[in-house]
């Protein structure tokens, strides 16, 4: 039984789901593992190429440093509490709404992981990645539905 996915007049299913919190920790990760590692390359290219240049470069990597973790503190005091919007049809999954919008199509999907515990399915394309997040009530539903129309070689892992 479905209580949060609606039909509309087009045949498209549309939900909102909570994006979950230790997905949103492991994005943090990464965006401080990329822009520690650049800082560290900027500091010792600083080094290589004069001393002078040192006091400087630091100062420039804490500071980037100082504003991607405010950015990351604030996205995580909402951690848990941020919807997402999807829509599916027969061909294809759309992450977001509007100008933010992002079509999986269900043939290029060459990666599919379902976390039952989480209520989350991640969608691996050739390039790019996407998590559908649903809730509890609807996870069988959006699972299946997927599943039915994903390539016969998709790789499909339950954790």
């Amino acid at each position: 039984m479905m209580s949060n996915i609606k039909r509309d007049e087009n045949g498209k299913y549309r939900w909102t789901g909570t994006v979950d919190v230790s997905y949103e920790h492991k994005v943090f990760k990464i965006i401080f593992t990329v822009i520690g590692g650049m800082c560290i390359l900027f500091i010792i290219m600083s080094l290589v190429m004069g001393g002078d240049m040192l006091g400087v470069t630091l100062l420039s990597c804490l500071g980037v440093m100082a504003i991607v973790g405010g950015v990351c503190w604030v996205f995580n005091r909402n951690a848990g509490n941020r919807p997402q919007a999807y829509a599916m049809t027969e061909d294809y999954i759309i992450f977001g709404v509007g100008k933010t919008s992002n079509p999986f199509s269900f043939r290029s999907i060459k990666k599919v992981v379902v976390y039952t515990s989480r209520n989350m399915i991640e969608l691996y394309q050739l390039v790019g990645s996407g998590p559908v997040f649903v809730s509890h009530e609807d996870f069988g539903f959006v699972r299946d539905y997927i599943l039915r129309r994903i390539p016969e070689n998709t790789e499909v892992i339950y954790e």
